[in-house]
């Protein structure tokens, strides 16, 4: 049996990819009080998740090469201390630019997580026995960040706006601490793998291939979804629905739910359906909860519930859509470092260049977010049929 089959390395796997989303959500029930110390108005408060998801896609592309270099667990204690160190420049900071660059650190080490358990999963499973793992870890995924936004909205009461920060910071700890119990998956180090060429072609090779890329730009949208509600949703609940941070904080983990049960979905469609049907029936859920979110506020429900209850269903569909996602990308590649980096590099990307024009040009109402969900949902459909067309002419053209 696989060491990540084994417990406690499968745990610790599964916490390992609730590190970055995590850390990407669990201050927002502080927006307000985080505003009224700066003096920010709505659109800079927002620079805090567009900036942590920009140092996110760029963090992908240096911890490819390291760990191919150095082996996959000497890569992850990299990112998993610049993310520490991060955490404490922002807890220490005292002017908004400050805060920023901690941010954009801690982003950038957060970023190692993902890639680094993609890597450790595609060194040793392809195909539904990987979906099958992958939902496994998204349970984590799902659940983590949901918990640890509710007690940050009850810990800014007392901690301000820096309540989350500090629970991030001990978890943080944490994770390192369990991290030392990880197996190292790799088989053989490249001892060339840090040469400017070497990442150059290797990354280059992964851009070429367009199967990687359109299933990346699938979990991009899907990655993109999640985060354009985590910058939303603060507003949306507690400006013009009117919640308190800790209310916000506890309807934060209805969420959770929606990907938690989608990942249990995931791994029992792994057995009955392939990736591309179960990716159309994600895009479809998806559809459909934007269309719930509309009518709810079209009848006026002025409610947390309004907002939070359709995101179950928007969570199943996202996951069908991710754990799929992934798991036919890195089944495309011979070097799963590289690629899993590339993979993660594009889904940030998207899902920065998603929240960076929401935030910035969509006007801020109740009915916006259901039309930003809708429209995601109809780019992703598109995506989704370029992909079963090349599909089938890649299938005849090998026959």
């Amino acid at each position: 049996m696989s060491p990540l089959l084994r417990f406690p390395c499968n745990v610790i796997l599964m916490i390992l990819f609730s590190f970055l989303p995590l850390g990407a959500v669990v201050f927002t029930p502080g927006y307000p009080k985080l505003a009224q110390e700066f003096g920010l108005s709505d659109s800079a408060t927002q620079w805090m998740m567009t900036l942590f998801l920009a140092g996110a896609a760029l963090g992908r592309l240096p911890y490819g090469p390291l760990a191919n270099r150095y082996g996959r667990k000497r890569a992850l204690f990299v990112g998993l201390w610049t993310a520490f160190a991060g955490t404490a420049l922002i807890l220490a900071s005292n002017s908004y630019l400050f805060l920023c660059f901690g941010r954009l650190i801690q982003a950038l080490g957060c970023a190692v997580t993902l890639k680094i358990g993609y890597t450790m999963i595609g060194d040793l499973h392809q195909g539904a026995a990987a979906t099958k793992i992958m939902s496994n870890s998204m349970f984590a995924y799902a659940i983590v960040p949901g918990i640890g936004t509710s007690i940050a909205g009850f810990l800014n009461d007392y901690l301000s706006w820096k309540g989350g920060f500090w629970f991030f910071l001990l978890f943080n700890l944490l994770i390192i601490g369990l991290s030392l119990l990880l197996p190292e998956t790799i088989q053989e180090k490249d001892l060339h793998a840090l040469k400017l060429k070497r990442i150059v072609c290797g990354y280059g090779r992964q851009f070429k291939n367009p199967f990687l890329v359109l299933w990346a730009s699938l979990m991009g949208l899907s990655t993109g979804v999640l985060f354009i509600f985590a910058q939303e949703a603060p507003f949306v609940g507690m400006d013009l629905i009117g919640l308190t941070p800790a209310q916000y904080g506890m309807f934060y983990f209805v969420p959770a739910v929606g990907i938690a049960s989608g990942s249990i979905f995931t791994r029992w469609l792994a057995s009955y359906a392939g990736a591309q049907m179960a990716m159309l029936l994600g895009i479809l859920v998806q559809f459909g909860s934007s269309i719930l979110m509309a009518l709810f506020f079209f009848g006026d429900w002025m409610s947390g519930w309004a907002l939070f209850l359709p995101q179950i269903f928007m969570q199943i569909g996202d996951s069908f859509l991710f754990n799929n996602a992934s798991s036919a990308a890195l089944s495309e590649a011979s070097d799963k470092s590289n690629a899993s980096a590339i993979m993660l590099f594009i889904n940030s990307c998207i899902g920065f260049l998603g929240n960076y024009i929401v935030g910035s040009f969509v006007p801020r109402s109740l009915f916006s977010l259901p039309a930003v969900f809708f429209a995601v949902g109809v780019i992703m459909l598109i995506l989704w049929i370029i992909l079963a067309i090349s599909s089938k002419k890649h299938q005849r053209s090998s026959h």
